[in-house]
């Protein structure tokens, strides 16, 4: 979940960008908390037509990104994952190219996310690695490129 304080909106322009993107209710703010230190991820959104642009959109909640694509019909699109920050390490920012539900031996049922990169990262914060669990089933895949721009 993110944090946003109603005494560092943002009213400079506000009734512009309202007006442009048609949305009476927008709001906007220079910064957001987010309280924990948990995954993030990014969706980018492929222009429209040739006179839009990628928008990128953040959610900690990897089901919000899909219940959002399906509400405002989009289809071509990517997902990042923006790690958590290690003591030894810096957060990173990853490419998904396949999400799985899967299951540690403990019974405990997660996320899989299977990274360009070619390394996965783990839902939650169980300090389960890849070695650790069995794919359950494969809930999406990125589409290919060639795929992606046919629709």
């Amino acid at each position: 979940m993110f944090h946003a304080y109603q005494t560092s909106e943002d009213d400079d322009r506000i009734e512009v960008l309202r007006t442009l993107f048609d949305q009476p209710g927008l709001h906007c703010y220079p910064f957001v908390e987010v309280p924990l230190n948990t995954q993030l991820f990014h969706l980018d959104v492929a222009p429209v037509d040739n006179e839009s642009r990628w928008q990128r959109f953040i959610f900690d909640k990897i089901e919000n990104i899909f219940e959002f694509a399906a509400f405002e019909n989009i289809h071509k699109f990517r997902i990042h994952i923006q790690t958590r920050r290690e003591s030894s390490a810096d957060y990173q920012l990853k490419r998904v190219v396949e999400i799985s539900m899967a299951r540690a031996a403990s019974g405990e049922s997660v996320y899989a996310f299977s990274c360009a990169d070619g390394s996965t990262e783990i839902s939650g914060y169980s300090g389960l690695s890849q070695r650790d669990l069995e794919r359950i089933s494969r809930l999406w895949q990125e589409p290919r490129v060639n795929e992606c721009e046919k629709k």
